[in-house]
């Protein structure tokens, strides 16, 4: 207990806010997690299909590994005819009186560290009578959590309880089961890691952009059911991951790797850095949300890990067979956006949002004289080598253009000089056009999808 009480005192606890029920007062989260399964609420459960899966935490093994040996160690030495789903892990915080309503069946429970007082307290008569008061610290006790009201005392010093519980029943569906039924990436579970076959990664290139990648696009895709593991950050310099390092929690990624400065430049060298065949989403530090147009009206996407494999999915149809690229649609307007349509023609795929199949051709790389609108002339080099670029056009995002940071806010003559280039270059492809105010943009042509052989 002492090895696993010095572990969990000194390991930074993410803020819990989804459990409302043991929250106090205006409380709006506090330090806790959990390893090992946990049951989707029905929103979520009919949104994706099923209704059981491994926590993000248990996901991010490289971070919570330690962690989750030493607990079932804990429980094997203390409890072992015990099985269990789930540990929930509370740290310095006087739980609320509550119930456990998403449990099943007995529950066990012990407090580690170097505090006084924070006995659990059970009212076996009922809320309104007093509590029968336990001492956990260091020692197990099992109780039914789901009958008996219960919650924490006062306490002093570090205080972090592990509850053991079951959460899974004979009718829940779980992640692993229904991607193996529906011929999705097949995954095992390896010492409670979770490794899914063909897996793909996240590419966040960002420059000076530190807290709306905090605020912004890493919550989009931790809450979205993505892995940290997948999820790089390309920085411009040494000086710029330490700042990164210092702002964003480390659980939330892999790792921040030192890049280029300049967009173009940064895509290449993002690019370059994965083996050919990775399949890799690119995504700007400040997107809010993953919108999709259902029955009129914009949802947000709940599951963006279940999004991006399915689109990827999608390339390897006949159809689109040769394919390499997808993309989003550009616009935020829900009356633009087509319900169920998908594109496989000439069609612009813009850089805050889209993905991949990697490969290391030169003729892919965007040229430094195409920067601002280096993923126009990207989505161009993609076609003319694919025949073929696919678009969901009922797929879009919520995100703030020419915000400060990233490629600055002034654009105008940089703007100039990439449509002069690229309709020079590419004029049987696109042709200048501007907006009402003067900046130059560029207009694609919609050439149908070719046939090639570049698989």
């Amino acid at each position: 207990m002492e090895k696993l009480s010095e572990l969990l005192i000194n390991y930074k606890f993410p803020k819990c806010s989804t459990r409302k029920n043991v929250l106090n007062g205006s409380d709006t989260h506090y330090e806790g997690f959990n390893l090992g399964y946990i049951r989707l609420i029905p929103y979520q459960a009919n949104l994706f299909g099923y209704s059981v899966q491994l926590s993000n935490q248990t996901k991010n093994y490289k971070k919570t590994g330690d962690i989750y040996e030493m607990i079932n160690k804990v429980a094997k030495d203390n409890i072992p005819d015990f099985n269990y789903s789930t540990v929930q892990l509370n740290k310095n915080y006087k739980i609320a009186l509550h119930k456990d309503r998403r449990n099943m069946g007995m529950s066990y429970i012990c407090a580690v560290g170097d505090y006084t007082g924070g006995e659990l307290l059970v009212y076996f008569n009922g809320k309104d009578k007093d509590p029968t008061k336990i001492d956990i610290k260091n020692k197990f006790y099992t109780f039914d959590g789901t009958k008996y009201y219960h919650e924490v005392a006062d306490f002093t010093g570090n205080r972090i309880s592990l509850v053991y519980y079951n959460i899974i029943t004979d009718t829940d569906i779980s992640e692993v089961a229904w991607r193996e039924i529906h011929g999705q990436k097949k995954c095992d579970i390896i010492s409670n890691k979770i490794i899914f076959e063909n897996d793909y990664v996240i590419a966040i290139p960002t420059y000076q952009r530190y807290n709306e990648l905090l605020k912004k696009t890493l919550p989009t895709l931790i809450n979205g059911s993505v892995c940290p593991d997948n999820i790089y950050i390309f920085v411009a310099n040494e000086e710029e991951k330490a700042k990164y390092e210092v702002i964003l929690p480390k659980e939330w990624y892999k790792c921040i790797v030192v890049g280029e400065l300049g967009i173009r430049n940064q895509r290449i060298f993002i690019s370059k850095y994965f083996p050919e065949k990775t399949k890799i989403v690119s995504m700007d530090d400040d997107i809010e949300k993953i919108l999709m147009k259902v029955e009129d009206k914009m949802d947000t996407v709940c599951n963006v890990d279940k999004l991006i494999r399915n689109n990827f999915d999608l390339l390897n149809m006949e159809e689109f067979k040769g394919i390499h690229m997808w993309g989003v649609y550009p616009v935020n307007n829900s009356l633009w956006l087509k319900e169920k349509y998908i594109t496989s023609d000439l069609r612009f795929c813009i850089g805050v949002f889209y993905a991949y199949i990697n490969r290391h051709n030169d003729n892919l790389y965007p040229n430094i004289l195409s920067e601002t609108k280096e993923d126009i002339e990207q989505s161009i080099l993609f076609y003319k080598m694919d025949g073929g670029i696919l678009r969901f056009n009922n797929i879009t995002f919520k995100t703030k253009f020419n915000a400060p940071g990233g490629l600055g806010m002034d654009r105008f003559e940089r703007n100039k000089k990439a449509q002069e280039y690229l309709c020079e270059t590419y004029p049987e492809y696109c042709k200048k056009k501007f907006r009402k105010n003067g900046t130059p943009e560029i207009f694609l042509y919609k050439k149908k999808m070719s046939v090639k052989n570049n698989v």
